[in-house]
């Protein structure tokens, strides 16, 4: 309960951003892992949904990152 206490406010918003860009990635790669196949394919109903679901995906990874690399940086600081 003592480190808790000693945290500073930026720190625990660093842990907050840590744990949010790690859940975010976590639900991200599930999401990819179910929709393989056998082959290790991933497979869409069409073309265009492929697009829209992979830029959408790259997107909230990139941002799960970005909340990582923050949150690491603001837990250092």
């Amino acid at each position: 309960m003592e480190i808790l206490n000693e945290l500073t406010r930026i720190q625990l918003h660093g842990i907050y951003l840590l744990i949010a860009g790690l859940i975010i990635r976590f639900i991200v790669g599930r999401r990819r892992f179910k929709r393989r196949g056998v082959g290790g394919l991933q497979h869409f109903n069409s073309y265009l949904l492929a697009l829209i679901v992979m830029s959408i995906e790259w997107l909230f990874n990139l941002a799960g990152l970005a909340a990582i690399i923050i949150g690491l940086f603001l837990l250092v600081a």
